[in-house]
């Protein structure tokens, strides 16, 4: 769900209930105490879902609050707040009021003192002030667009759609930030016209004299000067710290994969064996245990090994074509911009059925690629050489099936070659570096801050809809920044990607689990049926006067590509198969113009 909210300076808002009550709409449904809708002379705010708060104070002679402030995620280091406001823990207050409080007590400053995954707005009526802050890696996210007098925001970009005074207008950047990039769009970029994005670590100040941008926080270059022993001495410190309030309150269940990353989430977060009840665990595969394609779905026997070793409760998850068509669809609704469906598909099933069991709260080892640095393109000389983002897809590309006119209109490869330049531009260096290092260094850093936040938010935005809180400790800005000046060769013990988190792990897992090669993450294109289904789609689309994207698409070459056999690698190919279905639906739920 989220939140949301309308500032506006020379307008009494108490009388706009029904664009408050549309814009809170716009984040999802919620009942009971999960819904809250505020409104004052000058703000108005609304949240939704379990994962938000809010918290007001007001002088007793003055109606409305002097202070308003809403949260969507939680705050990690709470105790130490309490102790430094209260000089005691007050565990029936909510994290709302502790951020109030630290607010009264520090103002602005608060972002120093704070951790967690969340965002924040604080409306201070009396200095007539509106804050909004981001958490350091992203996990949450926030947009804004201005308005007269005033500001609006939310959790999601269409929310602000809601609202009167917002267009569903996508124009020519908006088209190259969808088509040229996504779904990693640019970081800071709303994709609808006049949105923008706040930026992970960025707190954004409004008053009536104009608006304010500041980076709180950011990835600093520094050398790592530590051995073997007292790096592995420090991982382990920060990861047992950071997961500390998962053991004391364990979650209903955790995912896994069968690789390291899901492992080392669980092993960190799960309790030692005791009687009574334990965690329960899930692992998806395709189609039927066993009858996956080669090298796909979960290791369900290196998950097993994993499994008995903690006493968890484990389940297999699997899920064939017409389940992930369905998981598709539902996944489609609950994500702000189109995505990758063969993967969100996989995702949606698997966090829809461990909420079908009850659970409301999952631990997931999402972010151990980017916080290590595990992704294929760290590891290969070849994808490092290239000057374009590692992750785009190495066959076809979306805009490749685009007509000549909308590539000339667009220019695509200019765009992309603008972005990656400006990406550059924003990754410190040391110096002395090699080539070589230098360009892990920036490979490493767009995955921390490009690819990382939109898969923290997409799998935060899918859990949410089936009722779950997803906790992903390594996704933890203290031990990316920790991490990313760790050494290539001291990150990968013995030239094994996250080798460095396998040998420090490694009383804690079983041995045959812990050195095992990660596999992918099972996507829904390795099923004939599906591969065929987005097939048709398309070409459906193509052939469509009242498809969106009909006048962007190129017939004939759409035709030609959709008779070949799949390219290599197969992955790139049926995603962006399935991406364009995906913008064609998102362009059709939002009624969205083309400028």
């Amino acid at each position: 769900m989220g939140i949301t909210g309308w500032i506006d300076t020379a307008r009494d808002l108490r009388g706009e209930r029904a664009i408050l009550q549309a814009l809170a709409a716009a984040l999802g449904p919620a009942a009971g105490s999960d819904r809250l809708d505020q409104a004052s002379r000058h703000a108005a705010l609304a949240r939704r879902g379990r994962a938000t708060g809010y918290a007001d104070w007001r002088h007793p002679d003055r109606s409305d609050p002097d202070l308003m402030l809403l949260i969507d995620g939680a705050l990690a280091n709470r105790e130490r707040l309490e102790e430094q406001l209260y000089q005691r823990a007050r565990p029936l207050s909510s994290d709302a009021e502790v951020l109030l409080h630290a607010y009264r007590q520090w103002g602005a400053a608060m972002v120093d003192r704070i951790d967690g995954t969340y965002t924040i707005a604080v409306w201070d009526n009396l200095a007539r002030q509106l804050l909004l802050i981001r958490d350091p890696l992203g996990a949450k996210t926030l947009y804004w667009t201005p308005c007269p007098d005033g500001m609006l925001f939310a959790s999601r970009a269409t929310t602000l759609l809601a609202h009167p005074g917002v267009d569903a207008r996508v124009d020519a950047e908006g088209l190259n930030e969808l088509l040229t990039l996504g779904p990693v769009c640019t970081p800071g970029h709303g994709v609808i016209a006049g949105v923008r994005q706040l930026l992970p670590g960025q707190l954004l100040r409004f008053t009536p004299a104009g608006m304010r941008l500041h980076r709180y926080w950011q990835l600093q270059a520094d050398e790592h000067g530590q051995d073997l022993d007292a790096t592995t001495h420090s991982l382990r410190q920060a990861v047992a710290e950071k997961t500390a309030p998962l053991r004391r309150r364990p979650a209903g269940a955790v995912l896994l994969s069968g690789g390291i990353a899901s492992a080392a989430a669980a092993a960190f977060t799960t309790p030692l064996p005791v009687d009574g009840d334990r965690p329960a665990a899930y692992s998806l595969t395709l189609a039927t245990p066993g009858s996956q394609p080669p090298g796909v779905g979960a290791d369900v026997v290196a998950a097993a090994q994993v499994a008995g070793h903690l006493a968890l409760n484990w389940t297999i998850v699997a899920v064939g074509a017409d389940t992930l068509l369905d998981a598709a669809a539902a996944a489609r609704t609950a994500l702000d911009f189109p995505g990758p469906a063969n993967l969100d598909a996989t995702r949606y099933a698997l966090l829809r059925r461990t909420a079908a069991d009850g659970h409301t709260s999952v631990v997931s080892g999402d972010g151990v690629d980017a916080v290590f640095g595990g992704y294929r393109w760290l590891h290969d000389h070849e994808a490092l050489a290239h000057d374009e983002f590692p992750w785009r897809p190495t066959g076809l590309c979306a805009s490749d099936l685009l007509t000549d006119d909308a590539r000339w209109h667009l220019i695509p490869g200019a765009y992309l070659k603008m972005r990656f330049e400006q990406a550059k531009e924003d990754v410190p260096a040391l110096r002395g570096e090699d080539v070589i290092t230098g360009r892990r260094r920036l490979m490493g850093h767009l995955a921390l801050t490009h690819y990382l936040p939109q898969l923290l938010v997409r799998l935060d935005q899918l859990a949410a809809a089936t009722g779950l809180n997803v906790h992903t400790p390594f996704a933890d800005w203290l031990l990316a920044q920790y991490l990313w000046n760790v050494p290539h060769l001291l990150r990968h013990l013995l030239g094994v990607p996250s080798g460095l988190l396998r040998h420090a792990v490694a009383d804690l897992l079983p041995a045959a689990a812990t050195w095992l090669p990660s596999g992918p993450f099972p996507g829904a294109h390795l099923l004939p049926a599906w591969e065929q289904t987005q097939r048709e789609r398309l070409l459906a689309i193509s052939s469509d006067p009242a498809a969106p994207l009909y006048g962007l698409l190129h017939r004939t070459r759409v035709r030609y590509v959709m008779r070949q056999g799949p390219t290599v690698p197969r992955r790139a190919w049926h995603t962006t198969v399935a991406y364009l279905n995906e913008v064609n639906a998102w362009f059709d739920r939002h009624d969205v113009t083309l400028t």
